[in-house]
């Protein structure tokens, strides 16, 4: 199976709109990391810019791990609720719902590592 294939996969199966935005979240802390090496490297450091730039990395990772938990939580809440109706349901048809609930999460857990990772060494690099 190819990494493709495989992020196709859970692309689907983590719920395409949740997916979308983990996808834009890390766009977008590319970009800021990006923009605070290039001011950062610049003749004309701005620190105010560099706070700026190191403080938004680090937000869009906190938010899309909290974003990824409240999606992950609805879609339990609403497994629950179906379960509740059919009340006779298989335990590896729950636990399959219970692994694909995990998907958006690991992503968004994954980001979070990579934009702390990414705010500390920019951190140190400002207070030098």
């Amino acid at each position: 199976m190819s990494v493709a294939s495989l992020l196709k996969g859970n692309f689907m199966d983590g719920g395409p709109f949740f997916m979308t935005l983990h996808y834009i979240m890390w766009i977008l802390v590319i970009l800021f990391a990006i923009r605070f090496l290039m001011n950062y490297y610049s003749k004309n450091k701005d620190l105010k810019k560099l706070f700026k730039f190191n403080s938004t990395i680090i937000f869009i990772g906190a938010f899309g791990f909290l974003l990824s938990l409240f999606y992950r939580y609805l879609g339990v809440y609403g497994a629950l609720s179906s379960i509740e109706v059919a009340q006779d349901i298989s335990p590896s048809l729950i636990l399959g719902g219970l692994r694909v609930s995990f998907i958006a999460p690991l992503y968004s857990l994954f980001l979070f590592l990579v934009t702390s990772l990414i705010w500390f060494t920019f951190w140190n690099k400002i207070q030098e």
